[in-house]
């Protein structure tokens, strides 16, 4: 079984974890790359065999051909995205902080709890 994955931030650690999916784990496919730089985004998919970039978020997540979603993007998105992710009902991992605010991360548990 393949889990298709798109990584969202394609900064320093979104690339590191780019490359991990695409070469260190059995059966992870990196088919995203998304970063707010799209020629970041389009220099780590070519990197690591990504078969799309883009610089909108939402549209990676809301991917039929995205099993799981890699959150690595500035801090104040991390919320808003794993909340994405979980409304499409896609497992998710987010880089910390998942918030800077305490009402914001219960929020987020929430949401993941309700599924």
């Amino acid at each position: 079984m393949t889990i298709r994955v798109a990584v969202i931030g394609a900064g320093v650690m979104g690339a590191d974890h780019a490359r991990i999916f695409a070469s260190e784990i059995p059966g992870a496919e990196l088919r995203w790359v998304c970063d707010a730089d799209e020629g970041r985004a389009r220099s780590v998919a070519d990197a690591n065999g990504a078969k799309h970039v883009t610089s909108d978020p939402l549209a990676a997540i809301a991917s039929s051909d995205v099993d799981a979603v890699l959150i690595a993007s500035p801090d104040a998105t991390h919320a808003p995205l794993t909340l994405a992710a979980l409304k499409a009902r896609k497992p998710v991992l987010c880089e910390k902080p998942l918030s800077q605010d305490t009402a914001e991360c219960l929020h987020v548990l929430e949401a993941e709890k309700a599924l």
